[in-house]
């Protein structure tokens, strides 16, 4: 081997489980999140919640740095627009779901993922108090959602899946924001199995793919998804409108 094949080829343990395998970068983050949300199903009670939240974050974060020089190049964060999408979002986000709550043919199971019954709200004043435990879980849920959530879901979702559905061979030859009618609608659809709200989260996952297909830039959704689910989660705790932690 010669001397530039050397210095090209993976040099450590995990350069080496990249280059043979570039779709981990973007799946790993979000399938930890994912196992360490399951988690939750062996833990009855709200009173977990805060540890299984923190737990959660924390993880899909440590997650993400371990691969973050792996990703492909975020382009630009476009902080204004990103400021102004992410209000429309958010009012997407609020008034669609309780239009579509309130319409006698809207499925009342939880199969489809659907609203709990209000007494399994977690409320966090009657959990936590006011007091520094309030603040501290707030820190991590908001935090975590505003943060961690949007580096993970981007990723997977439109850095990943997005292309992998246009070239599964080798989907890392496939520029960010490439669109297919096929890629568009799938990855619309099926994010509504990671969503509680399916029919909201359908609409605002069909309008946030549209968007990246305008400003092909990772870096710009992480932004306003950030900003959506930092706004969204504001209003939860300033109405008590607790339908809509997740």
């Amino acid at each position: 081997m010669n001397d530039s094949a050397e210095l090209d080829a993976p040099q450590t343990w995990l350069d080496r489980q990249v280059h043979a395998r570039p779709e981990l970068p973007y799946i790993a983050p979000f399938m930890t999140f994912l196992a360490l949300m399951a988690v939750g199903q062996f833990f009855e009670g709200p009173q977990h919640l805060p540890w299984l939240y923190t737990l959660r974050t924390v993880g899909a974060l440590v997650v993400s740095l371990i691969f973050w020089k792996y990703f492909p190049p975020l382009g630009k964060p476009h902080i204004l627009l990103s400021v102004v999408l992410a209000v429309v979002s958010t009012a997407m986000w609020i008034y669609v779901h309780k239009w579509f709550a309130a319409q006698s043919w809207y499925p009342k199971t939880q199969i489809m993922g659907t609203d709990a019954e209000p007494k399994d709200y977690y409320n966090c004043y009657e959990q936590l108090g006011r007091g520094w435990a309030l603040w501290l879980f707030l820190i991590v849920r908001i935090g975590g959602a505003s943060i961690v959530v949007p580096i993970v879901e981007e990723i997977f979702w439109r850095g990943f899946v997005l292309r992998v559905l246009i070239d599964s061979r080798r989907f890392e030859t496939v520029p960010l924001g490439m669109y297919t009618l096929r890629s568009f609608i799938i990855c619309s659809v099926a994010s509504a199995l990671e969503h509680p709200m399916w029919e909201v989260g359908i609409l605002c996952w069909l309008f946030w793919n549209l968007l990246f297909y305008w400003k092909k830039s990772l870096l710009f959704m992480m932004v306003m998804h950030g900003l959506t689910n930092f706004m969204l989660y504001t209003y939860v705790v300033w109405k008590e409108d607790w339908v809509f932690w997740s």
